[in-house]
C-alpha cells in the first residue's frame, strides 16, 4: 500500500538529489574545463565544435551555480523543519508554564520505565492552599509562584529524572531506580522546603504541600501507576496536609469507599434527600420557645443520618455548598408562615467562604423564598476565621447590611480572640457544648463559661448555650445572665411536619414553651445537644 511520504523526507530526498546533480555538474565542469581553458590562455583557436564545448561549459557553470543556490535552499527548508518538529514535540510533551514535562511526557517516561523493569517511585505532590495564592493576588503571581515550585523541584530531585506537571497544581517525579528510603528522604526535603514563603515580586507566597508515594508495579500500566500515587497523595491529603503517604492496598479501598459516599452525597444532592430538621432555642428567662436551628439530615437509601455521617465528606469535594443552600432553602421556604418572632438559624461552613459568592447565594435563597432577612441568624464558626479574613469579613458585612444576624459558633474551641470578636460584625456567641456539659462538674469549665459569658456582657453581645441537657445546667447559665439556649433537655432536632404540627395546635406563640421532641432522629436518649453541629444547615 502506497503511504505518503512525510514533508522532512520529501525534503531530505530532494536535497539529496539536488547534491548529487550538483556534484555530477562540478565533475562535467572539471572535465570540460581542461578541453576548454587551457586553449582560452594560450589564445589558441578550438576546432570547429569548440564552440559547443564553450557552450556546454558556460550551461555547466549555471548548473552548478543554480544546484548550489538549491541545495543551500533546501538544506535550509529542512533545518527549519527539523526546528519545528523539535519545538511542536517540546510543546507537546512540556507544560508551558513550567517548562517542566507535561502528562504525555511522564506517561511516555512511566512506560520506559516499566519497559525496562528497574525499580522506582512514582511521586505526586500536590499544593494546599494555592487557590488562596490566585484569589488573593491573581493568576500572573500564581504562575510565577508555579515557575518558582517547578525550578524546587528541579533542584531537589536527582538529575534526567522526569519533573512534570499534570493539572492546575499537582506535579508528580518519577524516581528511575531509587530505593524507597530514597524516594522518601526526598520527599521530607520536599515538604520542608515547599513550606518555605516564597518571595514573588513585593509579595509573600504561602504554601505547603501533600506528598503520595508508590513504588512501581511492573505488573501495571502507567495509569496504574498514576492511580496508586494518586490514591496516596489523597490519604496524605486526609491525614491534615504537608505530610506524606505511601501507597497499600487497604487505602485502596478506604479510597473506593469514601469515593462512593462522595457521589451518594452527589446523587443525594440531586434528588433532594437533603433535608432541615429544626432543635428549639429558648429563651432561659421566660423559657418561652424563639426560634430554631435548622440542620442537615440525608434521607437516605439506609435510613436517616446525622450531620458527622457527610459533612467532611462534602466539605472536602467541593459539595458543602450545593447541600449547604439547599438543606438552607428548604428551610426558610417552611419557615417563612410560622410566627414572626421565630427566627432560624443555620450554621455555614467555613469551607462556604472561599467563594466570594456567599453573600450573594444567601440573597438569592432568602428572595426565593420571601424569608424576612431579619430572622434569619447565619452561624459560623471559628475555623471560617482561618480563610481569607479580607473576604469573611466583607460577606458577613454584606450579609449584615441586609438585616442578617451573625452569630459566633463553638466559641472557645479555636482561634477567637477578643480584637477579632471586635472587628468581626458579630451579633450572639454561642458556648460551645464541650464546655456546657461539665461546667457543674468541674470548677475549671465553670470559670471559662462565667469569663465568655461576662466577655459578652461588656460586649453587648447576646450568649446562647448549647449542649444542655440538665436542670441543674440551665439554673447555672440562667445566673451567668445567658439570654439563650438549646440542647437535650428542651428537644432534639425534629422534622418540618412536627414543627409544623406543634404550630397548628396553637404552640410557638410569645410565651410558649418548645415543641415536645417525640420524633426520633436516631440518637439515643440522654444523647447531648442532638447532635454536633457541624453540620448544621451545612
Amino acid at each position: 500500500m502506497h503511504r505518503p511520504r512525510s514533508k522532512a523526507v520529501r525534503l531530505a530526498g530532494s536535497h539529496l538529489i539536488t547534491t548529487c546533480a550538483t556534484m555530477a555538474a562540478i565533475l562535467l565542469f572539471v572535465g570540460l574545463g581542461s578541453q576548454v581553458l587551457p586553449s582560452a590562455i594560450a589564445g589558441v583557436e578550438l576546432p570547429a565544435s569548440g564552440g559547443s564545448l564553450k557552450m556546454a561549459f558556460i550551461l555547466n557553470i549555471a548548473i552548478i551555480l543554480f544546484g548550489w543556490r538549491r541545495s543551500k535552499d533546501l538544506s535550509e527548508a529542512l533545518e527549519a523543519h527539523e526546528r519545528a518538529e523539535r519545538s511542536a514535540h517540546r510543546n507537546a510533551n512540556t507544560d508551558h508554564i513550567t517548562g517542566l514535562a507535561n502528562r504525555r511526557e511522564l506517561l511516555r517516561s512511566l512506560s520506559e520505565v516499566l519497559e525496562s523493569r528497574r525499580p522506582g517511585v512514582l511521586l505526586m505532590l500536590d499544593l494546599d492552599h494555592f487557590k488562596r495564592v490566585n484569589d488573593l493576588h491573581g493568576h500572573m503571581v500564581g504562575d510565577q509562584l508555579l515557575r518558582a515550585i517547578a525550578d524546587t523541584l528541579r533542584g531537589a530531585a536527582p538529575p534526567d529524572c522526569c519533573c512534570a506537571r499534570i493539572g492546575g497544581d499537582e506535579f508528580a517525579i518519577l524516581l528511575d531506580g531509587i530505593s524507597n528510603e530514597g524516594a522518601e528522604d526526598l520527599g521530607k526535603l520536599l515538604l520542608a522546603r515547599l513550606s518555605t514563603p516564597f518571595r514573588i515580586g513585593n509579595i509573600e507566597a504561602q504554601v505547603s504541600s501533600s506528598i503520595g508515594l508508590a513504588a512501581i508495579d511492573h505488573g501495571g500500566s502507567e495509569e496504574s501507576a498514576l492511580h496508586r500515587s494518586d490514591v496516596s497523595l489523597y490519604a496524605a491529603k486526609a491525614a491534615g496536609r504537608n505530610c506524606l503517604a505511601w501507597f497499600d492496598e487497604k487505602m485502596e479501598l478506604e479510597l473506593a469507599t469514601r469515593l462512593k459516599l462522595e457521589e451518594d452525597i452527589r446523587r443525594g444532592i440531586e434528588g433532594g434527600e437533603f433535608v432541615p430538621f429544626f432543635q428549639p432555642l429558648i429563651d432561659l428567662s421566660s423559657k418561652a420557645l424563639v426560634g430554631f436551628e435548622a440542620l442537615a439530615r440525608w434521607r437516605s437509601p439506609t435510613g436517616l443520618l446525622e450531620p458527622e455521617c457527610f459533612i467532611e465528606a462534602a466539605e472536602k469535594t467541593g459539595l458543602i455548598g450545593p447541600l449547604s443552600i439547599s438543606v438552607m432553602e428548604q428551610a426558610l421556604t417552611e419557615a417563612r408562615t410560622w410566627p414572626a418572632h421565630l427566627k432560624i438559624a443555620v450554621n455555614v461552613s467555613p469551607v462556604q467562604f472561599r467563594d466570594p459568592t456567599l453573600a450573594a447565594q444567601i440573597v438569592k435563597v432568602l428572595a426565593a423564598t420571601g424569608f424576612p432577612a431579619s430572622r434569619l441568624e447565619i452561624e459560623i464558626t471559628e475555623g471560617s476565621l482561618l480563610e481569607d479574613r479580607g473576604q469573611v469579613t466583607t460577606i458577613l458585612q454584606s450579609l449584615k447590611n441586609l438585616g442578617i444576624s451573625i452569630s459566633m459558633d463553638d466559641f472557645g474551641t479555636g482561634y477567637a480572640s477578643l480584637s477579632q470578636l471586635h472587628t468581626l460584625p458579630v451579633d450572639r456567641i454561642k458556648i460551645d457544648r464541650s464546655f456546657i456539659n461539665t461546667m457543674v462538674k468541674s470548677e475549671r469549665t465553670a470559670a471559662i463559661v462565667n469569663t465568655i459569658a461576662s466577655l459578652g456582657h461588656r460586649l453587648n453581645v447576646p450568649i446562647t448555650a448549647e449542649g444542655v441537657e440538665t436542670e441543674s445546667i440551665r439554673g447555672e447559665l440562667s445566673k451567668l445572665g445567658c439570654t439563650e439556649a438549646q440542647g437535650w433537655l428542651f428537644g432534639r432536632a425534629v422534622s418540618a411536619d412536627t414543627v409544623n404540627s406543634f404550630l397548628r395546635m396553637g404552640g410557638g406563640q410569645r410565651g410558649d414553651e418548645h415543641p415536645s421532641s417525640e420524633e426520633s432522629t436516631g440518637d439515643p436518649p440522654g444523647s447531648a445537644d442532638d447532635q454536633r453541629r457541624s453540620g448544621s444547615a451545612a
